[in-house]
C-alpha cells in the first residue's frame, strides 16, 4: 500500500511540476530497401536527379489541441535519401549511373509528413508520402505518381521513434515499387 502511495505521490509532483514533452531537433529517415532482382539491366546507362517540391521542410508535426504546435524538420534531405537508394537499387539490378545518361530519372518529393492530432481521447497520427516520377529515354517519357499513406490511433502520445518508422516503411516501400516499376524497367531499356 505504501508503495502505491509513494507512486501515486511521484506521478503528481512531476505532472504539476510543469515539465513539457521533450522532442528531438530533428527526425531521422532511414530507408530499407531490400530483396530486389540481381540483373535487370545490361548496358543501360541512367541518371538520377531529385528535387524536394514540398511547401514545408517538416516531416513530423504535433498538432494537438491547447497546446504549441511542434514541427520537426529531417536531420538528412530527403529527397537526396530516396534518390540515393533509387541509385543504389537500380545499381545493382545491373544500371550504369552517369551524369550524360540516355536516361534520366527526375524525381520530385511532393509530400512527406507525419501528423499527430487528438481531436477527441485518441491520438491519431496521419502520415502521407508522395514522389512524383518522370523518366525519358530518348523521346519515350513516362510519368507516375506514388502515394503511401496510412492512420494509426493510440491512446498514448506517438513517440517520434514512430512516426518516423511510419514514414520510413512507406518511402521504402514507394522506392521498392519504382525498382519494381515495369514501365520504368522498359523505358530505361528503350523498349
Amino acid at each position: 500500500m505504501n508503495k502505491i502511495m509513494l507512486l501515486i505521490c511521484v506521478l503528481v509532483v512531476s505532472l504539476s511540476s510543469g515539465c513539457g514533452v521533450k522532442y528531438p531537433e530533428s527526425a531521422n529517415l532511414n530507408l530499407n530497401v531490400t530483396g530486389q532482382p540481381k540483373l535487370v539491366y545490361s548496358n543501360s546507362i541512367g541518371v538520377i536527379s531529385g528535387v524536394d517540391a514540398r511547401e514545408y521542410a517538416e516531416v513530423i508535426v504535433y498538432e494537438v489541441k491547447e497546446e504549441p504546435v511542434v514541427k520537426i524538420p529531417s536531420y538528412n534531405s530527403p529527397i537526396a535519401l530516396i534518390s540515393d537508394e533509387l541509385s543504389i537499387g537500380l545499381g545493382k539490378q545491373g544500371l550504369q549511373i552517369a551524369t550524360d545518361a540516355p536516361a534520366q530519372i527526375e524525381l520530385e518529393l511532393n509530400q512527406l509528413v507525419a501528423t499527430v492530432s487528438k481531436p477527441k481521447r485518441l491520438y491519431n497520427a496521419h502520415a502521407v508520402s508522395q514522389i512524383t516520377l518522370r523518366a525519358r529515354h530518348g523521346k519515350n517519357s513516362i510519368t507516375k505518381k506514388y502515394t503511401r499513406q496510412n492512420d494509426q490511433e493510440s491512446v498514448l502520445r506517438p513517440e517520434v521513434t514512430k512516426l518516423e518508422n511510419m514514414l520510413n516503411d512507406q518511402l521504402s516501400d514507394i522506392v521498392m515499387t519504382m525498382l519494381s516499376d515495369k514501365d520504368l524497367r522498359e523505358l530505361i531499356l528503350n523498349k
